[in-house]
């Protein structure tokens, strides 16, 4: 007789391997399975991907960050923390405030650091990293590893701290078990290196933000494309900027968090680029049009036997992407960008494109479906980040399903309109001295492909290559896609193209693209639940990863948060949760020891199961619950009023209803 108990009450039965294929789920084998939860728990482990793609910012009056409260009681948070000291203004930290007793945040240093959470245990990352000073000072959750601020005059705006605060603040961080199960996260082991958001590539310029929201920028160049294009449009230019903005944000970087905002592929914008659009009928102008412009020396990129890693909204960040370059990644790209929101000079969507010097071959992905704001943005990125090496190529998203931008003309809903796409194509590529590529899927409809009658006519748009997404935009992310129609493609391609969906193995890689007729694969979801898939590939085998190895790759995520979005309480919120909703991927693996058969498709979920040690059982969980204990072994115990509302709104969380403190 079982041990355990089904959910009806009776002796439990494992099911056998079969069972759990016939289902869809892993073979997990019969030792590590468990009875299913009780009903009410069941909705845990259920994982919509199409839900948590479409996701709208803001839906129903929630918080844009997905936490669960309405923006009443968000807002109404945010002014106790101002009127108890808890919001201190970051400015006045590094004594650079400029609006005095008018600041609508808290100059009040001693109810901060009495409100302020414990230190961190281990050493303050950027003192670490070979930098005079943390660029959070007294906000740093590594406050106590500080060494003595030097009495030099650029110092003496700095706030002051008491031998009293200073005598309170070493006491409570020395309290027992004040950090009890917190885990030192990794420093760097060269100081003196490239470290913290300064150092990174495709920094956002102040000034260039007041030019671009003032009409300053001139587009000459793509006035020029879309002239011979016949496209009609005007585009209000306003005063040449005057030497006083200039010098007030000259060469400034501008402040910009790249957790706020930032990453949501579904951001409101408007997408109607500055100017009047053509009435000319699209469909009938762009056949045929060659645009002779200067000729540009442009770089090129051999895709082929390179892995890619897809531009992944929200989780695809740059610490992210960090990891996947240490599991063998070659090709990164970053998320997909609004082409009117940077046009706008809105900071959050260039945050987007920042990079990390570890990103040899690194790209950005934009999505639009106008031609006249496609092609000035392209001139603006030419002209701001390729140009200066920022850059190795941009792709055009053709293929995104979600409804907001379909809606708009972009993303998939191009394939109903495959003249503006050579229209888009044609407007972009003279402006770039690097590779343009775009990504679609096979048709906007099941019953209409339509890529293999447009790829063909690729030849002479001015691309280097395309990827090409083996679903339609009525599937979404829903049943297996379709690599013998890719490939089909890819053979009568006339440029490179790159297969995309569903590889979750080496056995995947060498089935669909080795010797299939595509340079190489784009790898999306599979590397959220499996990072070392690029490991795999390239070495040619099942990686049975140990759960202290998954351990230590979340301890650098978090190290790698932190350097990104700061040390100081906000920068831990924002690295906290992200890697929630990176855990929100990451537990569907299912150990390689585990497996009864192999190999495991990407659409067959984990059954109910448990590890080889308690930490392998805690990174399988499908609960939320779970998910915030790992952060707060890595970060350390949640704020108060926390809660974590993920894309998959089946698996939230909150303080209020569950203390985690892990």
């Amino acid at each position: 007789m079982s041990e355990f108990t089904g959910p009806d009450g009776k002796p439990w039965v494992p099911p056998t391997a079969d069972d759990l294929i016939a289902k869809g789920s892993a073979a997990v084998k019969t030792e590590y399975l468990r009875p299913v939860p009780p009903l009410a728990d069941t909705n845990a482990n259920v994982v919509d991907d199409d839900k948590a793609e479409a996701g709208k910012r803001g839906d129903g009056g929630v918080d844009k960050k997905r936490t669960g409260k309405s923006r009443r009681a968000l807002a109404r948070e945010k002014k106790q923390a101002r009127e108890s000291g808890a919001d201190l203004c970051s400015a006045f930290s590094k004594g650079a405030c400029t609006f005095g007793d008018k600041c609508r945040y808290s100059h009040n240093v001693e109810s901060y650091l009495r409100a302020k959470q414990p230190d961190l245990p281990g050493a303050c990352p950027f003192i670490a990293a070979g930098k005079d000073k943390c660029p959070h000072g007294i906000m740093c959750r590594y406050l106590g590893t500080h060494p003595p601020v030097p009495d030099t005059e650029e110092n003496k705006l700095l706030p002051a701290l008491t031998p009293q605060t200073t005598a309170e603040l070493k006491e409570r961080n020395a309290a027992p078990g004040v950090n009890e199960g917190v885990l030192e996260l990794p420093v760097p082991e060269s100081p003196g290196g490239p470290f913290g958001p300064d150092d990174e590539m495709n920094q956002f310029c102040g000034w260039l933000k007041v030019r671009l929201r003032k009409g300053q920028v001139r587009f000459d160049k793509a006035d020029a494309v879309l002239k011979e294009l016949g496209v009609e449009s005007s585009w209000r230019y306003g005063k040449e900027g005057d030497e006083k903005l200039r010098k007030k944000y000259g060469e400034k970087k501008d402040v910009v968090d790249p957790g706020e905002g930032g990453g949501d592929e579904t951001r409101e914008d408007d997408d109607e680029g500055g100017g009047k659009r053509s009435k000319v009928d699209p469909d009938n102008t762009a056949e045929g049009v060659d645009v002779k412009l200067r000729p540009v020396e442009k770089k090129t990129i051999d895709f082929r036997g390179k892995l890619y890693l897809a531009p992944l909204t929200t989780t695809g960040n740059l610490p992210f992407r960090r990891i996947c370059k240490r599991y063998g990644v070659d090709i990164t790209c970053g998320e997909m960008a609004m082409v009117t929101n940077l046009l706008q000079g809105q900071p959050a969507e260039w945050a987007l494109l920042r990079r990390h010097p570890s990103e040899d071959i690194f790209g950005a992905q934009v999505c639009g479906g106008y031609s006249d704001s496609m092609s000035r943005c392209m001139q603006l990125l030419e002209d701001e980040v390729v140009s200066k090496g920022g850059l190795d190529f941009i792709d055009i998203n053709m293929g995104c399903p979600i409804d907001l931008v379909c809606n708009k003309g972009a993303g998939s809903m191009l394939l109903e309109k495959p003249a503006r796409m050579e229209q888009l194509v044609r407007a972009s590529a003279p402006l770039l001295s690097c590779p343009l590529t775009l990504k679609t899927r096979m048709g906007y409809f099941d019953n209409k492909r339509v890529a293999h009658e447009i790829i063909p006519k690729m030849v002479d748009w001015g691309l280097a290559g395309m990827t090409l997404h083996g679903r339609s935009r009525q599937q979404r992310y829903s049943r297996l896609a379709d690599w013998d129609y890719i490939n089909q493609c890819a053979r009568a391609s006339p440029i490179q193209l790159i297969g995309n969906g569903d590889v979750f193995s080496y056995h995947d890689y060498v089935k669909n693209v080795e010797g299939q007729g595509v340079a190489t694969c784009m790898i999306a979801r599979g590397a959220l639940i499996k990072p070392w898939i690029f490991t795999e590939i390239k070495e040619r085998r099942d990686w049975d990863i140990s759960a202290t190895e998954r351990l230590d790759m979340l301890k650098d995520y978090a190290a790698f948060g932190l350097e990104h979005w700061g040390a100081d309480a906000r920068g831990v919120a924002n690295t906290r949760r992200f890697l929630l909703e990176w855990l929100s991927f990451l537990h569907r693996y299912v150990p390689v020891g585990l497996l009864e058969r192999m190999p495991v498709g990407i659409h067959q979920r984990p059954p109910n199961y448990v590890g080889r040690s308690d930490l392998e059982t805690l990174l399988s969980s499908p609960n939320s619950e779970d998910w915030v204990k790992i952060t707060t072994m890595l970060l350390g115990p949640t704020p108060d009023n926390f809660s974590f509302q993920p894309k998959h709104k089946s698996n939230a969380y909150s303080k209020e209803s569950d203390q985690v403190q892990g």
